[in-house]
């Protein structure tokens, strides 16, 4: 088992410490599969995937990180910005490990398939952290009410853009009706 890292204080992560957290929990979950402790490589895969949608909730600004909803609409918005279905499926995968935390129905190779779709795009996830957002535009109503969920900004319509992916960190200037920021 890997041996602890130094953790942040309660409520003090940094996205740097996120990341490292989520890499740190990509590698226990391996490791507790192999040692035949399917339970908790199912809750270490869910925490690693979590902690990596929170760096990229904490980068741009957007509210209510602590909830479990929250990692999924994060992880659906990125999807949509980046054209990646890859995210949501690594999304609804360590969804169903966190699931079987409870249910302890998994068998060892599934529970793999889920830790190898998620390690496959956690690399690319991190990437994304190094670059500003990318340009957004509101299509339907579901999305607006994801963005409006994750930024705040309940004023935000079908139709309004932002250059930055609706973050509330990075310099948008003024773009489409409602996207500043």
């Amino acid at each position: 088992m890997t041996t602890a890292t130094t953790l942040p204080e309660p409520g003090e992560a940094t996205i740097a410490d996120r990341v490292q957290i989520s890499r740190r929990l990509i590698r226990q979950a391996r490791e507790e599969l192999d040692q035949g402790d399917r339970l908790q490589a199912t809750e270490k895969v869910w925490g690693a995937l979590a902690q990596m949608m929170k760096a990229h909730g904490q980068q741009r600004g957007w509210m209510n990180l602590g909830s479990h909803r929250t990692v999924g609409h994060i992880a659906r918005q990125l999807a949509a910005e980046y054209d990646d279905r890859r995210i949501v499926d690594a999304y609804v995968a360590a969804d169903n490990g966190h699931r079987d935390f409870y249910d302890n129905e998994m068998s060892p190779p599934e529970i793999d398939g889920i830790i190898t779709v998620v390690a496959n795009v956690l690399p690319e996830l991190e990437g994304a952290l190094a670059e500003s957002p990318l340009p957004f535009t509101i299509t339907d109503v579901d999305q607006r009410w994801r963005v409006r969920t994750l930024t705040g900004r309940q004023n935000l319509e079908v139709g309004d853009s932002s250059p930055v992916g609706f973050s509330n960190t990075h310099d948008a200037g003024a773009v489409g009706n409602s996207g500043a920021g």
